[in-house]
């Protein structure tokens, strides 16, 4: 989704009249788009902002996304704006109103923001509560972006749970309407939460031929008391059976997931039943990250927190299984 909306911020950049520097201190202004998510990726940013103040041109430092949705002042920060406002930072930086329509490539994003608020996750905080799309204003901005073989990414933190405001059509709905349309294009959509990954989606992807068969479906824990902790509303058996229709309904189906490694409190017992897992469904890839604490959070207050040095452990071992199972 970060990549989708920088790509939308360049072409509005360059139609109201920037042009891409070549080198960093060609540059008038920097632009850094956030992501915080993981407590790493919000420490880099202000690293960046420290060099970027040292380029010779003095450029105008911007900072968007969720990052800035969670901060009211940044030190070195020219303008800081959140998420959704990528159209307010063109005409700051340029007193020109943009055409939004630019910038639209090879995904869309048909839903904002998100209402699970998983114990670890900071995104309903950064980008507020879930608001789906006119579908109507999808399908006319899929038509800019078919070409003959294509993948389109339907984008959403929670892309699943999709209901437009004014229809009521639903995720499963708006897809068969996708693949209706003729052309040599592929879709995809990312990402899909597990406890809204239901029957009928999967019938949809089994009918729809357009429909790539790689499904990206986090788990983040095998054991319950670990997800509930995390506050996901299903278990593990519920993951599995979920696994064992999509691979009897869609062959040749290709599952990849991601997982959290050292939550607050899980045991070295709970970790074994995330292997016992990993070797049960055999994923096809596995993106693992040891537990990063993110402040205002449920779970930056649980008790029983990890040491950095079993976290990494677990996650170590957990590559290296997934690996194995792999080759």
């Amino acid at each position: 989704m970060n990549a989708h909306e920088s790509d939308r911020l360049r072409h509005m950049l360059l139609m109201v009249g920037f042009f891409e520097a070549q080198t960093k201190p060609e540059a008038d202004v920097v632009i850094f788009q956030t992501c915080s998510v993981r407590d790493t990726a919000s420490r880099k940013v202000f690293t960046h902002i420290s060099q970027a103040r040292k380029l010779p041109r003095k450029p105008t430092i911007c900072v968007i996304g969720c990052l800035s949705a969670l901060s009211e002042k940044i030190e070195g920060v020219d303008i800081l704006l959140g998420t959704n406002q990528l159209e307010v930072l063109v005409e700051k930086l340029s007193g020109t109103k943009p055409d939004t329509r630019f910038g639209i490539e090879n995904s869309i994003i048909i839903m904002h923001g998100c209402n699970n608020f998983c114990s670890y996750c900071i995104v309903p905080y950064a980008r507020g509560r879930e608001f789906s799309r006119d579908s109507d204003d999808i399908i006319n901005e899929f038509m800019q972006v078919k070409n003959v073989g294509r993948v389109i990414y339907l984008l959403g933190q929670n892309v699943n749970s999709y209901k437009c405001p004014r229809t009521g059509t639903t995720f499963v709905e708006l897809v068969d309407r996708i693949c209706a349309i003729e052309g040599d294009f592929q879709l995809n959509f990312i990402s899909s939460h597990p406890k809204d990954f239901s029957e009928e989606l999967v019938d949809c992807i089994a009918r729809n031929k357009k429909i790539e068969r790689n499904i990206h479906l986090p788990i983040q824990s095998g054991n319950d008391r670990i997800l509930k902790l995390m506050g996901r509303g299903y278990t593990a058996k519920e993951y599995l059976d979920k696994i064992m229709l999509l691979r009897k309904k869609v062959p040749n189906v290709r599952i990849t997931t991601d997982v959290i490694c050292g939550f607050p409190g899980e045991s070295e017992e709970e970790f074994e039943d995330t292997k016992n897992l990993f070797k049960q469904v055999r994923f096809n890839a596995a993106f693992i990250f040891p537990y990063s604490e993110r402040k205002g959070t449920r779970a930056a207050t649980m008790e029983g927190r990890l040491s950095t040095k079993i976290k990494k452990e677990r996650t170590t071992e957990l590559v290296k299984l997934q690996r194995v199972l792999q080759s």
